[in-house]
């Protein structure tokens, strides 16, 4: 397996971001998922009820979420084994074609 992090030449928050991620598992298959910290989406809505989006931030949704405490590497690696290990992986990511 190949863990990705996208962080497409941008520094990284880690308490305050979010990022793609690609898991390449061992058959050869691609998988995407968007990793936020829980004060990213607080953020992100803030920042809707400025720009009118979403309802004026009544909402937030992004397709493949995934909520963590910190986009640290560990975390976001532990977060996908632990996926894995309790079958959840396929239900969390989605297949790139």
């Amino acid at each position: 397996m190949n863990i990705k992090i996208l962080k497409y030449g941008q520094d990284v928050n880690v308490v305050n971001d979010n990022v793609d991620v690609e898991v390449c598992l061992d058959n050869g298959k691609r998988y995407v998922a968007t990793f936020f910290t829980i004060e990213n989406i607080i953020s992100i809505l803030s920042r809707y009820k400025e720009t009118k989006e979403c309802c004026n931030g009544l909402y937030f949704w992004a397709s493949d979420m995934i909520i963590v405490e910190s986009l640290d590497n560990n975390v976001i690696n532990k977060t996908i084994q632990d996926l894995i290990k309790n079958e959840e992986f396929h239900h969390a990511f989605s297949l790139l074609t």
